[in-house]
């Protein structure tokens, strides 16, 4: 009888932790998912930044986006977006590197490495930068809301 019981009782602990990590499993497998897409954003960003195409960056970026700089500078899209259209910032090389992808519901935040040959108003701006984007699900649509980037310093 005593064997009976502990059986039961452990077919009802094992029944009970296969419930609990399922929907654990299944957020997992969405995760993975939306952390591909959002890192293919990062890709078609880096390109659209690249060919200074500002109808694929405002697909991207939503309309409240925000970027601080290595500056300090605190820059909205508008702001952004005539810079690009001024011919302030030109890049001939852009690539990302070391992209890890963490969400948290309809949040994504995104860190990377980034280098980039580019001028800015006239400037050499080229280097290395460590960035953290933030993504966030709105009406289903995944946008960054805000970047942070930092020069990485020359060895």
């Amino acid at each position: 009888m005593k064997y009976i019981i502990r059986t039961l009782a452990l077919a009802a602990a094992a029944a009970c932790l296969a419930l609990f990590q399922s929907p654990a499993k299944a957020q997992d497998a969405g995760n993975a998912d939306v952390e591909k897409m959002i890192a293919k954003m990062e890709d078609d960003w880096a390109t659209a930044l690249l060919n200074a195409d500002l109808a694929a960056i405002d697909r991207i970026e939503a309309p409240d986006y925000t970027i601080a700089d290595q500056d300090g500078n605190l820059m909205t899209r508008a702001q952004s977006d005539a810079e690009m259209k001024a011919g302030d910032y030109k890049a001939t090389a852009f690539k990302n590197d070391e992209i890890k992808v963490r969400v948290y519901g309809d949040t994504a935040i995104v860190s990377g490495l980034e280098t980039e040959t580019s001028t800015y108003k006239g400037k050499d701006s080229s280097g290395q930068y460590r960035f953290t984007d933030v993504f966030v699900k709105r009406d289903g649509v995944w946008q960054a809301v805000a970047t942070h980037a930092s020069k990485v310093a020359k060895m």
